[in-house]
């Protein structure tokens, strides 16, 4: 096709002008017969997977195997990350601890290795918000482990700030790690789960996802935009034919994984202790569950508030509180999260 010679130049700088909203069309629901029969077989679904609900908590769901599976977890330096790599170990799996704390991992892996003789793990010094040291991460630990049959994402700093009282660069740093992290992360380790049509990718959420605190504006943004990361990941992963890479959600309340850090949560309901909140999500994992909360009645009442007129939800939060107190300027300064964030490189 010849082009047009007399055609006007293109201007780089201009504006460019969208068309007009339609008008005059007229509000209806395409094929509301077909969309009568998908309600109605949702609904006869929901009966069938209701009864097969109930039928589970007599005959619990066995739990996959991961023998000899490549399983890799981000954040193993303490904490829940820590739990989960030595609990995967004992199961047989192969674990690749990644970690920006180098000190803090390597324990980690001498604290496995000399429990469970015999036991392959590895420690990888990783930020997980830089995509350069990802990309090299993956070669890595396939060359020293295999392919990755689990991933999960763990790795979170959390910083108690006032709104507007924090440096721009811990916000974006907070974000970068606990959000960005785990986009970079997947988008790295999925092309091989889809290559093979397997894998299962994990995210460590929050029930601050579900219902933000006072004073974690930066930490509850990202636990929110993992949910929704997650949730739209799944989709697109349903849209592929047989699909068999699973995907999971995890959102505890609050772990006790330090006195240091419980000492600066105020809650009328008792934290979490670490070694319940690793059982769980192990078992969740295991069982392919889609989402979940730790304890499961978080996740209902929670959706409970939502339904109430907000001053009767309000009342509720006022009577089952959790408050976060400010650590002092001097033990802001040493907390693991702000000297990780400290190291991380953002643009904003």
């Amino acid at each position: 096709m010849q082009s047009n010679s007399n055609a006007p130049p293109v201007n780089p700088n201009a504006h460019t002008i969208l068309a007009p909203p339609l008008t005059n069309i007229p509000w209806m629901v395409k094929n509301p017969l077909s969309l009568l029969m998908e309600i109605v077989l949702i609904f006869f679904m929901y009966l069938v997977t209701l009864y097969f609900k109930c039928l589970r908590v007599i005959l619990p769901k066995l739990e996959k195997p991961v023998n000899g599976k490549v399983v890799l977890i981000t954040g193993t330096g303490r904490g829940l990350g820590r739990e989960l790599a030595l609990k995967f170990a004992l199961l047989g799996a192969k674990v690749a601890c990644v970690d920006a704390d180098q000190n803090s991992n390597e324990e980690t892996v001498k604290l496995i290795t000399t429990k469970i003789q015999g036991s392959t793990v590895k420690a990888y010094t990783v930020n997980v918000a830089a995509t350069a040291e990802v990309t090299a991460l993956a070669v890595k630990v396939e060359q020293d482990l295999g392919p990755v049959d689990i991933l999960i994402n763990n790795a979170t700093v959390m910083v108690a700030h006032t709104f507007l009282g924090e440096q721009d660069h811990t916000i974006a740093s907070t974000l970068n790690i606990n959000l960005l992290g785990s986009f970079w992360m997947i988008r790295t380790f999925l092309p091989g789960m889809m290559k093979r049509n397997s894998g299962h990718i994990v995210a460590i959420s929050s029930a601050s996802s579900l219902c933000s605190l006072s004073k974690l504006s930066a930490y509850s943004a990202s636990k929110w935009g993992l949910n929704g990361m997650m949730e739209s990941l799944r989709e697109e992963l349903r849209e592929h034919s047989n699909n068999k890479i699973n995907t999971t959600v995890v959102m505890p309340i609050f772990i006790n994984t330090s006195a240091d850090y419980t000492k600066y949560i105020n809650s009328r309901m008792p934290v979490l202790s670490l070694k319940h909140a690793t059982e769980a999500t192990i078992h969740g994992i295991l069982t392919d569950e889609v989402e979940f909360t730790i304890p499961r009645v978080v996740y209902f009442t929670n959706l409970l508030k939502r339904l109430l007129p907000i001053n009767i939800s309000d009342s509720i939060k006022n009577i089952f509180y959790t408050k976060i107190i400010l650590p002092p300027q001097e033990i802001q300064s040493i907390d693991p999260s702000r000297t990780i964030i400290n190291k991380t490189n953002v643009a904003y």
